[in-house]
């Protein structure tokens, strides 16, 4: 039994309901009087069907948003085609990726469309990368989502329960920075010692960074790629962050679901996706309250999902 699922079955025998987990550890089936729930994955009974699926679709979500003024990152669509030759260099598809890559300097990102926890996601900074990527994403997806690539200086995650925000963090990515004694993994074992301490890297991780030489690990925002949560102090940034998240709740009824939201260089502030599955497992693992507060958010989930 994994870390959430014995959260869940605590919480179950706090609130007298009966728990049990089927079709190969997916689902949890909770029972409690003459009612049934089900967590799907890390997808609680708690959004409509219809509105789960958008959350599910990083375009749709786009549309979405795009339609409620509310600031989003720019995305487009593709979809798959039966010939994998339809994606080789000189194709329309090719040719269409090929012009939005030449509107944006610093390149675009190509992702599957309902991607989870950073998979499947590229950075293209090269024209003749587009097509192998494309070919690595089309062999098994049914739609792909382009965005321009956004110069990142911090990302932030809102979990909202019945439009209400239940936890609002920050996350950083994994850059370290060289004092002329440690070696890279040793940097990154300070930088986040849950992620990289265990963590099997090459040789070439092994060399002493010269003092102020910059190392990025990774340019994503993944908990589950090494970055690091915490505690946002700004009062003002808070506020920003508050405001993009009522502007969503004003017309949208939110179940229970996180919201990821950029800041750029320059700091301007863009949602980034949205995500219905609610998985805590890193953040519970390096905060020092995380597992609290994990089960307080589920705890209050699952009480919600018996309330009507």
């Amino acid at each position: 039994m994994n870390s959430f699922h014995e959260i869940i079955k605590e919480i179950c025998m706090e609130q007298g309901i009966n728990f049990s987990i089927l079709s190969k550890d997916w689902v949890l089936m909770l029972e409690k009087g003459n009612k049934t729930r089900f967590i799907s994955g890390y997808k609680f009974d708690l959004n409509s069907h219809g509105f789960g699926s958008i959350i599910d679709d990083k375009y749709a979500t786009f549309e979405v948003l795009k339609k409620k003024n509310v600031p989003i990152i720019e995305h487009q669509i593709l979809f798959s085609k039966s010939n994998m030759n339809d994606y080789a260099v000189g194709s329309n598809t090719y040719s269409k990726v090929e012009e939005i890559f030449e509107e944006y300097p610093q390149g675009i990102v190509l992702k599957a469309n309902d991607s989870t926890c950073g998979n499947e996601v590229y950075h293209i900074k090269k024209k003749e990368d587009i097509s192998f990527y494309l070919e690595r994403l089309f062999h098994k997806n049914f739609s792909i989502s382009i965005c321009p690539f956004y110069d990142i200086e911090r990302e932030y995650r809102l979990i909202v329960l019945n439009n209400e925000c239940q936890l609002l963090y920050g996350k950083k990515r994994p850059i370290v920075v060289g004092n002329g004694k440690k070696s890279i993994k040793e940097l990154l074992v300070d930088f986040n010692s849950y992620y990289f301490k265990g963590k099997s890297l090459g040789e070439e991780y092994s060399r002493v960074l010269k003092q102020g030489e910059i190392f990025e690990y990774n340019w994503q925002f993944n908990l589950s790629k090494g970055s690091m949560p915490f505690q946002i102090e700004d009062v003002n940034k808070k506020e920003k962050l508050l405001s993009i998240f009522r502007k969503i709740t004003d017309t949208l009824d939110i179940g229970f679901c996180s919201i990821d939201i950029i800041e750029t260089t320059d700091h301007e502030f863009y949602v980034i996706e949205l995500n219905s599955g609610i998985m805590m497992k890193n953040y519970m693992e390096i905060m020092p309250q995380g597992k609290e507060e994990a089960k307080r958010i589920y705890s209050a989930a699952i009480e919600e999902m018996f309330r009507h």
